[in-house]
């Protein structure tokens, strides 16, 4: 429950702290008296829009911070628990926000975000009036609406069961391409590319060797003119080279040196007559032959086509092409694998649609108790021809189950209204906040009071266009809902003012020449003129006071009866 809220720089208020209680507390006040202003801080605290031109006018920032304390809904604990905070049996939420429009936003004195805030006030409070916590407005929370009044609470487990097995054959299936459709394109792709490398027959080292023969064939002219000219030059030298060899054999006898140097040249006049040799043979075989040419240049244009496709190298071509043979072999042993588990899936399937029908069926059985509920509440409330039904969608079909299955099963669910006759029924988001939108929220909620995890309900006027018997009514309503949960009201009905466990009387006042906001906790004195004065009647008169401890007494005997019965 939310104890106190302390209001800092917001409009009128320079410095408030409202302390509330368990149960029923209504805020009252003269129109324009600041009320909105204590529901515009609240908001802004549980996450709303922050808006400066609710700054006072002189100040720099406005700070509002809210203590809720007692026991905490488990969503609540897992959801403070997934955001990183310890267990515990308070919440202190601060946020601030300045005129340059830099904010602060703490829980428990650890900063968070703007949407981190939401998550965990959105199972605190619902505030009815300001859209950003009408927490039953929403479809995605009509089906856990329902089913929180199931009785057999293990309805899901065996199609749980059957969703946690199909996700695992689902992940089987996707590990062997997911059909055989799938299977047999793949097996084709991989036969086309086996095929076209094994054609290419290629070899280590194929490319390279063909490129320098291309090279040569190329440059067969210049290698020529060069190998010829070679050849002539070591022809000539090898008659100097024995004319050399021939004068130091005849001085050999003067010089010992000289039989030595006769011997190397013996030794270059070989090497030279067999490099002339080499050379000459070389000559011989240098030739251009345009067909080989031709030949070496396609198949050179071959084996690039195919590393453009498969590889950067012959070496990752032919690496490409053992595993094209692997997965090929693997595929064709595990057609009969995946046809099996595609059988397995489908028996799957059939058994998820008879159970998705089971469930839905109780579902529909519960909707059409919870429809009569709701417009036996609104007929209390004084919208008789008011009309409520639970939309389902069609339950699937084998075709189309798989797209339809979640873990809360395959119910889509959509709460439909029409509060006059002769409407139609229109989704329940898009009813227009107003008098109508607020008694329906009112039923809705007082039936769903026994389920609802949230602590705090805020109802902002919800008594608009309501006086007389109705306002009784909606009283108790708001009667109902306090026995389970805290609620703040803000009102101008006296018998609402009548039903409250705490009456806060907020006033406006003047000091040092400036309009100020306080919110005060009556006594049971002073909440008995309040109601009075809501009346309608003279002011201290006898009449007025009389009325005032009637209805006080009616709505006191309502809560002491009726509620604890």
């Amino acid at each position: 429950m939310l104890r106190t809220l302390d209001i800092e720089n917001v409009a009128l208020i320079d410095h408030l702290t409202l302390e509330l209680g368990s149960g029923l507390n209504v805020l009252s006040g003269e129109t324009g008296a600041g009320k909105s202003i204590i529901i515009d801080s609240l908001n802004f605290v549980l996450g709303g829009k922050a808006d400066k031109h609710l700054i006072s006018q002189g100040k720099d920032f406005m700070r509002v911070s809210a203590l809720f304390e007692g026991d905490l809904s488990q969503a609540l604990r897992a959801e403070m628990l997934a955001q990183g905070f310890d267990d515990c049996e308070q919440i202190v939420i601060s946020r601030k926000f300045a005129n340059d429009g830099r904010g602060d936003i703490r829980i428990n004195g650890t900063p968070v975000t703007q949407s981190m805030l939401k998550d965990i006030t959105s199972l605190l409070v619902d505030i009815h009036g300001q859209h950003e916590h009408q927490h039953l407005l929403k479809d995605k929370f009509h089906l856990e609406i329902i089913d929180g009044f199931v009785k057999d609470k293990n309805l899901l487990d065996q199609y749980t069961g059957f969703l946690l097995e199909l996700k695992q054959l689902n992940t089987k299936i996707a590990k062997l391409n997911g059909s055989t459709d799938n299977q047999e394109r793949l097996l084709d792709l991989l036969d086309y590319q086996i095929k076209e490398i094994e054609s290419a027959n290629l070899k280590l080292g194929e490319d390279e060797e063909l490129a320098n023969k291309k090279l040569v064939m190329q440059n067969s002219e210049k290698i020529y003119e060069a190998l010829n000219s070679c050849y002539e030059l070591l022809d000539n030298s090898v008659d100097s080279v024995k004319k050399a060899h021939s004068s130091l054999n005849s001085i050999a006898r003067y010089d010992g040196e000289f039989p030595s140097l006769a011997e190397r040249l013996q030794s270059v006049k070989f090497e030279v007559m067999d490099v002339a040799n080499t050379v000459k043979d070389k000559k011989q075989e240098c030739s251009f032959d345009q067909y080989e040419f031709d030949r070496i240049d396609e198949r050179l244009d071959k084996i690039k086509t195919i590393k453009r496709k498969y590889g950067a190298t012959i070496e990752e071509v032919l690496q490409f092409l053992d595993k094209c043979k692997l997965d090929y072999d693997e595929i064709v042993s595990s057609k009969d694998i995946l046809k099996n588990l595609l059988a397995k899936k489908e028996s799957l399937l059939e058994k998820l649609v008879l159970e998705s029908q089971k469930i839905s069926f109780e579902r529909r059985k519960v909707a059409r108790e919870f429809e009569n509920r709701v417009i036996s509440e609104l007929a209390d409330l004084g919208m008789k021809n008011a009309r409520f039904v639970v939309d389902f969608e069609d339950n699937p079909t084998l075709q189309n189950i798989e797209a339809r299955l979640k873990g809360s099963g395959t119910d889509v669910v959509k709460f439909m209204f029409s509060a006059n006759m002769g409407q139609n029924l229109k989704p329940l988001a898009e009813i227009i906040s107003g008098g109508e939108a607020s008694r329906f929220m009112l039923a809705l909620k007082n039936i769903l009071a026994e389920n609802d995890q949230i602590s705090l309900m805020v109802f902002d006027e919800i008594d608009t266009g309501i006086s007389g018997e109705m306002g009784y009514m909606v009283a108790c309503k708001l009667a109902n809902i306090s026995a389970k949960h805290q609620v703040v009201s803000v009102s101008h009905l006296p018998q609402i003012c009548a039903m409250a466990d705490r009456n806060i009387k907020v006033e406006k006042f003047t000091q040092d020449g400036k309009t100020c906001v306080k919110a005060l906790v009556l006594t049971e004195n002073e909440a008995l003129q309040e109601i009075a004065r809501l009346s309608g009647g003279a002011k201290q008169s006898e009449a007025s006071a009389k009325h005032a401890m009637e209805l006080r007494n009616r709505c006191n005997t309502y809560k002491n009866v009726e509620i604890k019965k």
